[in-house]
């Protein structure tokens, strides 16, 4: 594929208008990231009047900040829609959880991961990225990259939580159960956006409990098995108490929650490096100057475009597109009134495309995060790891793990797309390619 200067990556086709009522939802209901319109992406802020119920979106960075920091206390509690979707798999965990128990989880579980504790876990990015190195280099040049990073970065979590008894096997059996779960969940609480009684809303289908099912039986199987606790389960067993299922529970949310963003952060990443060869050589030529071997946290320091590049990868693709919260009280945002219940989200998918903060806001261009330009662009604007008092505990773990992940497979591969494949972005759960993301890669040296 030749390179198009400056052309826009793939991205879902923005209708003219919104669509009305229940057509709306339908098409949200499919990917709500076709749903928004061309004004979506230059209002600052826009309401959608459902029966009995107000949907506001928030695109200008200080009322962001006004409801999910300074207003945290009424609009700490993830939308009903979000808690449907994930309570199969991660029960009443601190994702879904809000109030005291969740400021007791969070205390507890926050500190394993803190940055200042990166170092110990660099051997599980290493290990987990020269096995995904290796595993690719015996394969075929063509590969769908998504599935493999996912088994990759669940690997690196497992190793966290469970120690050196868990196995590559195991971790993608877990990723794949999870996209098998993340395509039959309904993600999308359609009956209560009509205003239906909430019982006719409420659940998944059989196929969708059936996988959450079997991911949670596979984690209380690992569970079983740790003999010696890890830091970050001694964290978790704090957060739960007492209680099995709550273990269950925390676990589950640290693994995919762990893993799933990475993964997807990273696939997005690869093809934006596949398809824009300027950053691709300035991306390598920072690789090349490590050492051999996958590197550890100190040597990442010596990466800073391609932490730029991640940033910009996770601007366009956010691996978590839209942020959703229920007023637990009523109030008012500009100028409308919020009652108690109104769903308020914020959308980094559209945040991080709004013509106001961004300069041609679909293109690609790692040089918005220099430290010079990052340093003039408004706060709130940028909302890959969510904002606020629930912000990621586990950032700078990610884009350390995503960072090591990138030195390994670039020094090891060179990377193409796959002639005539293109990525549809979808939103359901998270941010995947909706028919996977094919790349070639041929050996570029070894080492």
């Amino acid at each position: 594929m030749a390179e198009v200067p400056d052309q826009p990556p793939p991205m879902p086709r923005i209708p003219k208008r919104a669509a009305a009522g229940l057509l709306g939802l339908l098409r949200a209901r499919g990917d709500i990231l076709s749903a928004f319109p061309e004004e979506a992406y230059r209002r600052e802020v826009f309401t959608l009047r459902l029966p009995r119920r107000l949907l506001l979106v928030a695109n200008h960075p200080d009322v962001v900040r006004d409801i999910f920091v300074l207003r945290h206390e009424t609009y700490q509690a993830k939308s009903t829609s979000m808690v449907r979707a994930l309570e199969p798999v991660i029960g009443d965990s601190l994702f879904i959880n809000h109030g005291a128990v969740w400021e007791q989880r969070r205390a507890a579980i926050a500190p394993a991961l803190h940055i200042a504790g990166l170092a110990a876990f660099e051997t599980h990015f290493a290990t987990a990225a020269e096995e995904l190195a290796d595993t690719l280099a015996s394969g075929q040049a063509a590969v769908e990259i998504g599935a493999p990073l996912a088994a990759a970065t669940a690997r690196v979590m497992m190793l966290a939580l469970f120690g050196e008894r868990s196995q590559p096997a195991e971790a993608a059996a877990l990723a794949a159960r999870f996209t098998l779960y993340q395509r039959s969940a309904e993600h999308l609480d359609l009956m209560g956006l009509l205003g239906l009684p909430a019982w006719l809303g409420a659940g998944q289908g059989r196929t969708a409990r059936g996988h959450a099912a079997a991911l949670r039986a596979m984690v209380g199987e690992a569970l079983a098995a740790v003999d010696t606790p890890t830091a970050v389960m001694e964290a978790l067993r704090a957060a739960a108490g007492d209680s099995a299922e709550a273990l269950v529970n925390e676990a589950s949310m640290m693994l995919l929650a762990g893993s799933e963003t990475a993964a997807n952060a990273l696939t997005w990443t690869l093809w934006l490096l596949a398809t824009h060869a300027a950053p691709r050589a300035l991306v390598l030529a920072e690789i090349d100057r490590l050492p051999p071997g996958a590197p550890d946290v100190a040597m990442l320091a010596a990466l800073p475009y391609t932490r730029m590049v991640l940033y910009e990868a996770m601007r366009l693709y956010p691996p978590v597109p839209v942020l959703s919260r229920e007023a637990l009280a009523p109030g008012r945002i500009r100028r409308w009134d919020v009652p108690k219940g109104s769903l308020v989200l914020a959308v980094p998918w559209l945040i991080h495309r709004h013509s106001a903060w961004w300069e041609a806001p679909h293109s690609f261009r790692p040089e918005r995060f220099s430290p010079e330009a990052a340093r003039l662009q408004p706060k709130f604007t940028w909302l890959p790891f969510g904002l606020g008092p629930r912000v990621c505990a586990g950032a700078a773990f990610g884009m350390a793990e995503m960072l090591t992940f990138l030195a390994a497979l670039l020094r090891r591969f060179t990377i193409a797309p796959a002639p005539g494949f293109v990525p549809r972005p979808r939103a359901r759960l998270t941010l995947r390619p909706a028919d996977g993301m094919r790349l070639v890669l041929t050996h570029r040296r070894t080492h």
